[in-house]
C-alpha cells in the first residue's frame, strides 16, 4: 500500500472494516440485477469499489489527500485470469453504457458516462466520468449531484480504482495523479504494505 514513503506530503487514511464490502476484507459485487440495464454492471461494480461478478482474493479501501486533491482508492486482488476478465468486461461496458440505475442502497441514476482516455499505468487501465444524480439525504425534492471521474488500473493480478468527485457538477476534479503513479509503483514492484 502507498504511503508517505512513496510521495511526500501523502495522507492515508483507512476507510471502514470488514468484509462487507467497504474497508478492508473481501469486497462483494453489486447484483447485476441491481443494475438497469444489466450490461452496465462493469462499471456499476467499478463505481461501487471495484468489485466484480469474479471472487476476489481480497481488497482495501482508503482515503488519500495529496497537494493536488483528495481521492478514495480500492485495490481489489483477484486470480490473475480473473483480473484480466475484469478489465475486459469493464472496458466493453464503457464502449456501449451512457447511463445506468442503481436501486441499491439508494435510487441513484448514473448518467453521461464518458471516457477519459488512456490512463497509461500498469498493465492495462481505463479512465471515465460520471454524473451520479441521487436523492437527497434529508428527503428534499433536490437531488444530490456529484461529477466523478475515475482511474481503473490492473496491475498483475490487483485493479486499482481511484476516484475524486465535486459536489459542484461543472466542475471536473481529477484523481491526483501522483497518487496513482506512486501506488502502480508499489504494487508494480511488489512492494510493501501498510
Amino acid at each position: 500500500m502507498v504511503g508517505k514513503r512513496d510521495l511526500p506530503g501523502l495522507e492515508v487514511t483507512r476507510l471502514g472494516s470488514g468484509t462487507d464490502g467497504f474497508g478492508d476484507g473481501t469486497v462483494s459485487a453489486l447484483s447485476a440485477e441491481d443494475t438497469r440495464p444489466a450490461s452496465c454492471a462493469p462499471v456499476s461494480s467499478a463505481v461501487s469499489g471495484g468489485a466484480s461478478r469474479y471472487a476476489p482474493l481480497g481488497s482495501v479501501t482508503r482515503m488519500a489527500q495529496t497537494r493536488s486533491g483528495t481521492s478514495t482508492f480500492h485495490l481489489v486482488s483477484y486470480r490473475a485470469a480473473d483480473a484480466v476478465r475484469v478489465m475486459d468486461e469493464l472496458r466493453s461496458a464503457l464502449a456501449t453504457c451512457t447511463t445506468y440505475t442503481v436501486k441499491w442502497p439508494t435510487d441513484t441514476t448514473f448518467e453521461n458516462l464518458r471516457s477519459a482516455g488512456d490512463p497509461h499505468q500498469g498493465d492495462d487501465g481505463v479512465s471515465f466520468r460520471i454524473d451520479v444524480v441521487s436523492s437527497s439525504p434529508v428527503g428534499g425534492d433536490d437531488p444530490v449531484r456529484t461529477l466523478q471521474s475515475f482511474q481503473v488500473i490492473r496491475s498483475g493480478s490487483t485493479v486499482g480504482v481511484f476516484s475524486a468527485f465535486d459536489t459542484g457538477a461543472h466542475k471536473v476534479k481529477q484523481v491526483p495523479a501522483a497518487l496513482v503513479a506512486a501506488q502502480m509503483k508499489v504494487l508494480g514492484t511488489g512492494g510493501h504494505r501498510s
